[in-house]
């Protein structure tokens, strides 16, 4: 076996060809990240003539000439084959050295485990000890099974399979996102797709869910073109207003008919604890409904024509469709914007060519009371995604000597 450079070309059609669909391993990708500062490579494994493995990798100089290199969702190959991988490590660490490259990290797109939205196993990957041992006896070291996000790239993520009509997937959705769905509908919330690609009208939605820039995502489209999709939520001022105001009218009726009932001492055969609880939850429902309604008002005042308040940037590739970043208008939770936003785009993509929606990153903690990011597992889930849990990073020191310099220096 032997290592090359590829160029971008030969590298995305590997890619291609084989059953691989992450776009962190794709040359658009990999031009995008050069434009802001990273040196982007393409690295292919050759075994008798045949190309038989590949990664692209990022590169930055940190010292005395040597470099550190990133693989995200790299290396690309054939897991099942020990010997195979075995040999191609043994390459990338030679190439890495000749290449003057100090540290090296990477994390393989390698499922552990598939599991449903309590954290029970669905399939599992036996060959995870061989693949962690062929690794460790090669000089890598793993950064451990993280459950949050302390990765450089999420070691959980969401996916829907997106095989089955469009009834089937209404009929999975949890009883709460049908709830948010409906009620997003009815406060007025219509989702269009942005074919003028607009993206300065909408940063102010995500520029709090990363550290990339406007001009980032504005690269991403030029490199991506139409495959990369805008969907924004916008709210109709006049039918929140009048919607609000009517939400809060049926409500006012049936919290009266409950203060009789309590007034009169109830009625025959009622139960009066069941009815004091209907009516602190119908005060509190008049609460919210009296201040949205307010809300509401004002709103129309100041954007009679509606105004966005989500969206959600989303990649096709290959048979995949992959979440980018969402957001919505902090001040408007209440919409529940982007879980409209989602259901729309799930409708369109419902048993079309593409099969799966990865939603993206999630916690691996599946008790409630135990995850602090219980909002974002709950939203996914809700669509009855399943986790797919990856193998996590690995560190590799190419040179000792170097690093241990390095680190003292650094102290």
């Amino acid at each position: 076996m032997k290592v090359v450079k590829l160029d971008p070309s030969t590298f995305d059609k590997f890619i291609i060809s084989i059953n691989f669909c992450s776009y962190y391993q794709t040359a658009g990708y990999g031009r995008l990240l050069n434009k802001f500062g990273l040196q982007d490579e393409y690295v292919g494994f050759e075994e008798n003539g045949n190309l038989v493995g590949a990664m692209l990798l990022f590169s930055k100089p940190i010292f005395m000439g040597y470099k550190y290199a990133y693989s995200p969702r790299g290396l690309i190959i054939n897991y099942n084959d020990a010997q195979l991988v075995s040999s191609a490590l043994k390459e990338l660490k030679s190439f890495l050295n000749k290449e003057h490259f100090l540290l090296f990290k990477m994390d393989p797109l390698i499922v552990c485990s598939k599991r449903d939205k309590h954290g029970r196993i669905l399939a599992q990957n036996n060959n995870i000890n061989q693949v962690l041992n062929i690794l460790k006896n090669a000089g890598f070291t793993h950064c451990g099974f993280n459950s949050y996000f302390e990765s450089v790239k999420p070691r959980w993520e969401a996916e829907l399979d997106l095989r089955k009509s469009t009834n089937q997937l209404f009929k999975e959705l949890t009883k709460q996102t049908r709830n948010k769905l409906r009620k997003a509908t009815k406060y007025g919330l219509s989702i269009y797709k942005d074919n003028k690609y607009d993206f300065a009208s909408i940063y102010h939605l995500i520029q709090d869910k990363d550290t990339v820039n406007l001009k980032y995502y504005e690269e991403f489209h030029r490199l991506f073109g139409d495959n990369l999709e805008i969907y924004y939520a916008k709210i109709n001022t006049k039918t929140y207003v009048e919607n609000t105001k009517y939400l809060y009218e049926k409500e006012l009726e049936l919290n009266d008919y409950l203060t009789n009932i309590i007034q009169n001492n109830g009625y025959k055969g009622k139960n009066m604890s069941a009815i004091l609880n209907k009516k602190m939850e119908s005060d509190k429902l008049l609460s919210s409904y009296k201040k949205y309604m307010v809300e509401a008002t004002q709103l129309l005042r100041d954007n009679p024509d509606g105004l966005v308040v989500g969206c959600d940037i989303v990649l096709k590739l290959k048979n995949k469709l992959f979440l980018l970043v969402e957001g919505y208008d902090r001040r408007y939770p209440n919409l529940c914007s982007n879980y409209l936003i989602k259901w729309k785009i799930i409708e369109k993509y419902a048993a079309s060519n593409i099969q799966a929606f990865n939603m993206n990153a999630i916690a691996g903690v599946f008790d409630p009371k135990q995850n602090q990011y219980r909002g974002l597992n709950e939203m996914k889930f809700g669509y009855n995604a399943v986790a797919y849990e990856y193998i996590g990073e690995f560190n590799l020191v190419v040179n000792n000597a170097i690093y241990s310099l390095y680190k003292n220096v650094k102290k």
